[in-house]
């Protein structure tokens, strides 16, 4: 009973996974209608079998002939088209359900931000979408749907063979238990092997999402029979794990076994009956029709329990995610920040990453509204986490960011990041069009916004220069455009978004001597009575702002 036990105990995590049904309860209510229909017309044919010898065949019936085609052929078409429809019916709701699941998942991703994306890799996260969401989407189809018409199947066919021959059924009877004890024993099993292979695909897809990212890092070191190595070794160990599922299964056949020599059992004794003149050739076979009929229930609890662990082990992985708490989030009070005048001040600012040693210490510095302030230091100071505090992707450890007088906390992150431009070191450009890529500084602008925002970024020139202009996709990762150009267009959208304050992780650093002037001019312009931080990793950038803070390694600082 451990399979059942199994299911018992994830009760909760089942619950949760069907609760995304909830809202489509009436279009269950309709599939089971129409499955019942479908379920009662498929219980015709044995006893039509039975009409056909008894009375039609061996008595020459030629009228009840015409009568029992006519009803088989009505009851054939009704199973068809109703089976059709509740197919159909139960694909829909299924992928609904589906993508709802989905939507909820990304939208937690998105909230996790940041500080999710450090500690998680890429490959596991797309595994929950790609391979975990669909097998617990086999819950959201007709399977508890077709567990209750089978259930109703179960009892009409034993009551139906209860009435033709008591004592055959009897003795058919220990089958279904002995069936029982074998899916009971086996589920946990099952359980355990699936959830391994989940892990061992998750593992395979974060390996092939990496080692395609880093194409030209493996070319330049001829690491390439390395990586192949490493992905020969993860798909052996998915074959491995996907075999050891199977051969596990493989426990359920031995009802099927059990079924069989059951039949042929009944076979030898409904033989001796007819023989013996005790009953009709006809009843016998629809006797033994209904006892496949038996099985076919059975057999559909013996796969949905499977089924059921299966979908457990993936919603454990799926809800993981979802039950992760975010490291950032609006406080209850949380306010929108209006017209921000851009006044920053970190005041005995801590932080480090989790697991990781301190980055920052008691780190105080003061920008004023309209002051552009380089941030110095040798690598690995923290400069650049400075940034994901401004942003709020991650919070201090202990201290306080202020702007304008008042904690970050205090407003929303809606209004905060709407309030800052960013342009990282190497900044992100998504697979669609310049111009989408571009109007994410500011959702709905116009094109003659778009475009005076790429002059303003000296990117207007090279952009009409593409293929389809402002139309060009930009390649997954923007990889269609050199760096600098990237840099450009990360520049524009911060020129279209016209924020109050700007935070700049040398967005200079990729372009040659002549972009480099011309889009410095740029920047100075946008600059101009604005509230600037810039990461500064050369000298050509400090010299070229108000003030230089420069901060040290965490041990060198005073506590």
């Amino acid at each position: 009973m451990n399979g059942f036990r199994e299911i018992i105990a994830s009760r909760h995590i089942l619950g949760r996974t069907l609760s995304f049904l909830r809202p489509y309860i009436r279009w269950q209510v309709l599939g089971l209608l129409i499955t019942v229909v479908s379920a009662g017309a498929g219980l015709v044919q044995p006893w039509v079998n039975r009409i056909l010898i008894d009375k039609v065949l061996l008595e020459g019936n030629i009228p009840l002939l015409r009568t029992i085609t006519l009803f088989f052929t009505g009851a054939v078409l009704l199973q068809t088209f109703t089976g059709m429809a509740g197919t159909y019916l139960f694909t829909w709701m299924s992928n609904r359900a589906a993508n709802d699941l989905r939507s909820t998942l990304h939208r937690k991703i998105q909230l996790l931000s940041a500080a999710f994306a450090d500690r998680s890799k890429t490959g596991d996260i797309m595994s929950s979408f790609t391979s975990d969401v669909p097998v617990m989407q086999g819950l959201y189809s007709s399977l508890f749907v077709n567990l209750l018409t089978e259930a109703v199947r179960f009892v009409v066919v034993l009551g139906v063979m209860l009435g033709i021959n008591a004592r055959l059924t009897l003795i058919a009877l220990p089958s279904v238990p002995a069936f029982a004890v074998l899916v009971a024993l086996a589920g946990g099993i099952i359980k355990r092997a699936s959830k391994e292979v989940q892990e061992r695909r998750a593992d395979f897809n974060a390996l092939l999402q990496e080692q395609i990212a880093g194409l030209r890092t493996s070319a330049a070191y001829n690491l390439e029979n390395t990586q192949s190595k490493g992905f020969r070794g993860s798909l052996t160990s998915l074959l491995a794990s996907q075999l050891r599922l199977t051969l596990k299964g493989f426990i359920f056949n031995g009802g099927s076994l059990v079924a069989m020599f059951s039949m042929i059992f009944l076979l030898y004794l409904g033989g001796l009956e007819v023989i013996g003149g005790r009953m009709q050739l006809g009843v016998l076979m629809a006797f033994t029709g209904y006892f496949g009929m038996l099985f076919g229930p059975v057999g559909s609890f013996a796969g949905a329990a499977g089924q059921v662990l299966h979908a457990v082990g993936a919603a454990e992985r799926v809800f993981g995610i979802l039950d992760t708490p975010e490291a950032v989030t609006d406080s209850p009070d949380a306010r929108v920040l209006e017209n921000p005048r851009g006044h920053i001040e970190f005041r005995d600012v801590c932080f480090a990453y989790p697991g990781g040693n301190p980055v920052l210490s008691w780190l105080n510095f003061s920008v004023e509204p309209g002051e552009t302030v380089a941030i110095s230091g040798e690598s690995g100071v923290g400069k650049t986490t400075l940034v994901s505090l401004m942003l709020r992707f991650h919070d201090p450890d202990r201290g306080v960011i202020l702007l304008d007088g008042a904690p970050l906390g205090e407003y929303t992150l809606e209004s905060l990041r709407g309030c800052i431009g960013v342009v990282l070191q190497e900044p992100f450009l998504f697979n669609s069009s310049i111009l989408d890529n571009i109007t994410m500084g500011r959702p709905g602008a116009s094109r003659e916004d778009v475009e005076r925002a790429a002059v303003a970024a000296h990117a207007h020139h090279f952009i009409i220069e593409l293929p389809k202009g402002y139309d060009t996709p930009a390649g997954e990762r923007g990889c269609l455009l050199s760096g600098g150009q990237r840099q450009r267009i990360a520049l524009a959208r911060v020129f279209l978004r016209n924020p109050r304050i700007v935070l700049l992780d040398e967005a200079t650093s990729a372009l040659d001597k002549e972009s480099e002037a011309q889009v410095k001019a740029a920047v100075m312009d946008l600059l101009r009575d604005r509230t600037c931080l810039i990461i500064a990793h050369r000298e050509s950038t400090v010299n070229e702002v108000d003030r230089v803070i420069t901060i040290r390694h965490p041990e060198e600082c005073k506590t």
